[in-house]
């Protein structure tokens, strides 16, 4: 299962990815391995609110997120089975300052965890050592 798993958020996070582009935060949740009440679990220097449910709320905090950015890009880094049902992300993301013009790059590391082969929780870290424990893992 952990290979499925692994390639089951490839997916999710590729047709993510591709909509971002857009503008369409919800675009890789919407692929059907998504629970409809998925929680999106913020680093706590990302947001106020620290939980967000459904693909409206999080597509809801990536508006936030991404309010004061232009050309606001994802890039994947690694997908990385962590056992347990369990993947980890490691991510880069890019974008301009809306205003200042100033270029933003930033690491951070999603810990998504799945049941019954769809996606149920995802949890964002802007440290990878804490993300990799969180996940089981160590560098």
């Amino acid at each position: 299962m952990s290979q499925e798993n692994v390639e089951t958020v490839g997916r999710i996070d590729e047709a993510f990815r591709a909509g971002v582009e857009r503008g369409d935060f919800q675009a890789g949740l919407n692929t059907g391995a998504v629970a409809a009440d998925v929680e999106w679990i913020a680093a706590p220097e990302m947001a106020e609110q620290r939980s967000y449910r459904g693909l409206e709320g999080f597509a809801e905090f990536m508006r936030r997120w991404t309010e004061d950015f232009e050309g606001y890009s994802i890039q994947r880094e690694a997908l990385i089975d962590a056992g347990n049902d369990r993947v980890l992300g490691i991510y880069r993301q890019l974008a301009t300052g809306r205003g200042s013009g100033a270029p933003v790059e930033s690491e951070y590391a999603v810990v998504f965890e799945l049941q019954d082969g769809q996606l149920v929780r995802m949890r964002a870290y802007l440290d990878r050592t804490e993300a990799l424990e969180a996940a089981g893992l160590r560098e």
